[in-house]
């Protein structure tokens, strides 16, 4: 199946993956070596948590900066 991510806070703005079933967004940002921690996944307007399991379509991987 084919997942768009739009990245938020990135350098690249987007990519188009091919994704096996039942792989988790977890799993597919740790292969973009980008810490599942820092990021927020949104689709639809709607937060999704990152160890839900991918679904066909686009998601935005928003970059979260927090500070104290």
């Amino acid at each position: 199946m084919k997942v768009k991510l739009i990245f938020i806070g990135f350098e690249k703005k987007e990519e188009v993956l091919e994704v096996e079933k039942g792989r988790r967004y977890c799993e597919i940002l740790e292969d973009l070596r980008i810490n599942p921690e820092t990021v927020v996944l949104v689709r639809d307007s709607t937060p999704v948590p990152i160890d839900d399991y991918a679904e066909e379509g686009e998601i935005t991987v928003i970059r979260v900066i927090s500070g104290g």
